[in-house]
């Protein structure tokens, strides 16, 4: 690594090795985090993700600084993470891949929606209830919250307050994410509610690329957003590397356009093309200026103060590089943490949701799934209890023998 970063990794081009190796895992950070529990330094904790994985040492010392993070978080067997999936948005992004509704044609399932995930809050706070769980963050993802109307976004919150034991909540997620979305009236009921992470996703700030992506909305909403979300405790940002159209250069003009705003977060994801989204497989930039845009970003974000805190892979990503939360000093997102070390349980509401259940006593891992779709979520009341004895009989099972999942077609 030089003075200034993490950069230096070689991407898959022709006639170089791969950044990481023969990894194809999403969280190569816990094999990190593993070889550290296991009594090595960091040094050769290095030398032995380069030696078993081909990982490039560039890459090696990027998963010690997120695996360091990790370690920094102690939790106890009986806490546990909330996440609230709403699946609406305002347009459908051209690169998304998520089950999320546009909001404009979806307007009848909203009120519902609202309705059984109140339903579906009561039976879980009585299961936490059941089974002596703190619960340590809440993160309201989806799609896009803030796309729900006024009166049923104050009311979902109003819910979320009730429901959800708050005494031992470190940290509360509302990723707002688009600017379009982003209003006086709704980010007053987030501080009124006591959200105090927000997130403001931009994904780039070139006109011409929100365009082509099928963003509502311009560069100058996304100011007028951030503006408006001031004052909570941290704000996330998230750029992508490898959107269609763009060049390096774009890419850069990105980045140090929102490190310029000091958010306490950026995520740096670079585009994966999957089979879900409207993108198709030939619109990215070339490989080449995938990995200039990402090396930019592992030198630059260090320079401004910024430091790695979690990271994943994903299938069909260009470059097979990954996507990176970095964080100003103290304002690492407990709940990111929390899901790519799986560290605890998380329990998963609301349309799309997936609650994945790490035993307290053996580490075992299952997982029981929610609908996708508004209009299946919103008929789902007897599932829901079944989910809730599930989570309940994986607790109080052994933790040793898998359940094969809760999925729910």
């Amino acid at each position: 690594m030089d003075s200034t970063g993490f950069g230096g990794g070689a991407p898959a081009l022709p006639g170089r090795a791969p950044a990481w190796g023969w990894l194809t895992g999403i969280r190569p950070a816990k094999l990190m985090t593993a070889l550290l529990n296991g009594g090595l330094d960091g040094e050769e904790a290095q030398e032995e993700m380069r030696r078993l994985y081909g990982v490039s040492p560039e890459r090696a010392e990027l998963c010690l600084a997120v695996a360091k993070a990790g370690l920094r978080v102690k939790l106890g067997p009986e806490d546990t993470a909330i996440y609230i999936g709403v699946p609406f948005c305002p347009t459908r992004c051209a690169y998304c891949s998520f089950v999320s509704a546009a909001a404009g044609r979806s307007g009848k399932y909203m009120e519902p929606f609202v309705s059984a995930l109140e339903y579906e809050l009561e039976q879980t706070a009585q299961t936490i209830k059941t089974l002596g769980l703190r619960v340590k963050a809440v993160y309201i993802g989806g799609g896009t919250p803030t796309a729900l109307p006024l009166e049923l976004f104050k009311r979902m919150l109003g819910a979320v307050g009730r429901h959800i034991p708050f005494g031992d909540v470190e940290e509360y997620t509302i990723e707002a994410g688009r600017a379009d979305t982003i209003t006086p009236e709704n980010t007053a009921v987030m501080r009124e509610y006591g959200a105090d992470r927000i997130s403001v996703n931009p994904q780039s700030m070139n006109e011409k690329t929100l365009e082509l992506i099928g963003r509502r909305h311009g560069v100058g909403e996304v100011y007028r957003a951030f503006e408006l979300t001031k004052g909570f405790g941290a704000v996330n940002m998230d750029v992508i590397a490898g959107l269609p159209g763009e060049n390096a250069g774009d890419f850069e003009q990105t980045l140090s356009s929102v490190i310029a705003l000091q958010p306490e977060n950026i995520t740096v994801h670079t585009l994966s093309r999957k089979r879900g989204s409207d993108m198709s497989g030939d619109s990215a930039p070339p490989e080449e200026h995938v990995s200039e845009m990402i090396e930019h970003s592992l030198k630059a974000l260090p320079r401004a103060g910024y430091g790695p805190y979690y990271l994943y892979r994903q299938k069909f990503m260009a470059g097979d590089f990954e996507n990176i939360g970095w964080s100003a000093d103290g304002h690492d997102c407990l709940y990111n943490i929390i899901m790519m070390e799986e560290k605890v349980s998380v329990l998963a509401l609301g349309g799309g949701g997936v609650t994945r259940l790490v035993h307290p006593d053996t580490r075992f891992i299952d997982r029981a799934y929610n609908q996708k779709y508004a209009s299946e979520y919103n008929n789902s009341q007897a599932k829901i209890d079944k989910k809730q004895q599930f989570v309940i009989s994986f607790y109080q099972s052994d933790g040793t023998q898998r359940k094969r999942g809760f999925y729910w077609p």
